[in-house]
């Protein structure tokens, strides 16, 4: 199938049809828009949601496409429920036939061929690892890495190897707890990483992974939210 050209973003008008639980902080919700038919998504691409806050000031909000089905211009989104950001208001809040504005798909994460792919992040980034695990063809690996809370923030990723890391309530965005299940994990010649969460976070923890042979530039990096805005999905990737 042909994916239409996309040059810029386009503003799509959708409409909410399910809204799911699949963890107890986390919500997928899905959407579909006449104009997203035929649209193909790759791993890990993002769409940003036009949404309110309390107050009605217009804010913008970016989230993983979990899963796409181009024939119907069905979207996944999974949402992580943190506080009372108008991201988490929403994914709580969103029903059936409620319309969706959004813009996308987009995404700068390439997925290039690599005997091994090392997948460090936390929950933020958990439904873009998982996008990135199942779309690995037939012969390359992976090993995830992926820090939650607990236990009950866990979900099915088809990792080759698969370990959570628990913050069993510590403070979330630091690298110390990836640095440490970093070290007691091998780290094959020639693997690709991709570093995904708090943006000050995965950049301390770049010169770890290179440490460990992954050549600088087949590490990847993406902060999907930061401690100066804890409310928001960072926009950009830091350099």
């Amino acid at each position: 199938m042909n994916s239409p050209l996309v040059r810029r973003s386009p503003t799509h008008a959708g409409t909410v049809l399910a809204n799911v639980e699949v963890t107890p902080r986390m919500r997928r919700v899905t959407v579909r828009a006449e104009s997203m038919r035929g649209v193909v998504i790759t791993p890990a691409q993002d769409v940003e949601l036009h949404l309110r806050e309390d107050s009605g000031r217009r804010v913008k909000r970016r989230y993983t496409i979990r899963a796409g089905r181009p024939d119907d211009g069905e979207l996944d989104l999974d949402v992580l429920l943190h506080g009372a950001s108008p991201g988490s208001h929403w994914g709580r809040s969103a029903r059936p036939g409620d319309d969706v504005a959004f813009q996308g798909p987009r995404g700068k994460l390439e997925l290039r061929p690599a005997p091994h792919h090392l997948l460090l992040g936390d929950e933020s980034a958990l439904p873009a690892i998982a996008t990135v695990c199942a779309a690995l063809p037939e012969g390359e690996t992976a090993t995830a890495l992926i820090e939650v809370d607990d236990a009950r923030d866990e979900q099915p990723v088809s990792a080759a190897r698969l370990r959570w890391v628990h913050r069993a309530g510590a403070e979330p965005g630091t690298p110390d707890l990836l640095r440490d299940a970093l070290a007691d994990v091998e780290v094959p010649p020639g693997s690709r990483a991709y570093l995904l969460g708090e943006s000050r976070a995965m950049i301390a923890l770049r010169p770890l992974v290179e440490g460990r042979g992954v050549v600088h530039d087949d590490v990847f990096v993406k902060g999907y939210w930061n401690h100066a805005r804890p409310d928001r999905i960072a926009g950009r990737p830091p350099r």
